[in-house]
């Protein structure tokens, strides 16, 4: 049972492959070019008048069977323009059915299509970028120290930077740049005003998502670090110092308007600063900082 089993699915698979693609031995071809004669005839399931896809690596052509005998046929080009690409002895490869002639020509053409635009998108976005963005900010906790927390009420900020940045693929790029801080602290008991300045040099990866279809727009992420100097005013005294940025996280939407070189950007941040200053007196003080951030920029 077991045999006859296995003879049924060993025919089966036979006529599917003979339904679709072989690999057959070219004969001869004519002078003209026009015609050519190929090892595989009645026994092979070649009929007169079937139209049939020959291919090689290089081309793809439709030929109709005008003679066929028990083990040879003679095909006939349809396109009267062309010629036959094949030699002698040459081995290319046979497809019968007609639906799969069509279908393998519009995937043919399909991923011709598709190639030339991944190459043209490519060709447009990967190269360097100047993006500017403006955010603003609220702290979700801060700490500084020999102060206590219930007399610092909030902390808000404003920053500005711009960067240069490479994209190297459809997905990631590296960028660095500049960074400029206005954070101002709210204080209790006594109330007062702390306004800071930080300058930050920063350098982060970005990694785009896919785009959305049919759109110009696309989902990225962010993750970078940055160094610089802080300054801050408390009363009649300025305490400076460093500032570590480390690290900032965003995720973003970026759009393009259609055929032009510059997009938008929205984003959402969060990042944590830890400052290090001291006093003109010599007193030294800790301050960190946790922020939440909304940016908005531009890229060209």
């Amino acid at each position: 049972m077991i045999k006859y089993i296995l003879i049924f699915f060993l025919s089966i698979s036979s006529s599917i492959a003979i339904a679709n693609e072989n690999l057959v031995i070219v004969q001869s071809v004519s002078n003209t070019k026009k015609t050519f004669v190929v090892r595989k005839g009645r026994d092979f399931g070649i009929s007169k008048g079937q139209v049939s896809l020959f291919s090689t690596t290089d081309i793809s052509f439709t030929a109709r069977a005008t003679e066929v005998t028990r083990y040879y046929s003679l095909w006939s080009l349809i396109d009267k323009e062309a010629i036959v690409p094949f030699k002698q002895d040459e081995v290319v490869t046979y497809t019968s059915s007609i639906e799969r002639i069509w279908s393998e020509v519009a995937l043919t053409k399909l991923r011709e299509v598709e190639t030339k635009q991944q190459e043209s998108y490519l060709r447009n976005i990967v190269g360097n970028y100047i993006s500017i963005r403006a955010s603003w900010g609220k702290s979700l906790s801060q700490s500084t120290s020999e102060v206590s927390a219930e007399s610092l009420d909030s902390r808000t900020t404003l920053h500005f930077e711009a960067t240069y940045s490479k994209r190297m693929n459809r997905h990631l790029e590296f960028g660095g740049g500049i960074r400029i801080d206005s954070d101002t602290a709210i204080g209790s008991n006594p109330e007062r005003t702390i306004p800071s300045t930080r300058n930050f040099l920063i350098a982060d990866i970005t990694y785009h998502f896919n785009q959305f279809r049919n759109s110009n727009a696309h989902i990225y992420s962010g993750l970078g670090a940055g160094i610089g100097v802080s300054s801050t005013e408390v009363g009649d005294s300025t305490k400076t110092g460093s500032a570590t940025l480390l690290p900032y996280f965003r995720l973003g939407y970026e759009t393009s308007p259609e055929k032009t070189k510059y997009s938008f950007m929205a984003e959402v941040q969060i990042e944590s600063i830890v400052v290090d200053e001291t006093f003109t007196t010599g007193d030294e003080q800790s301050t960190g900082i946790v922020n939440s951030k909304f940016a908005v920029g531009v890229k060209f």
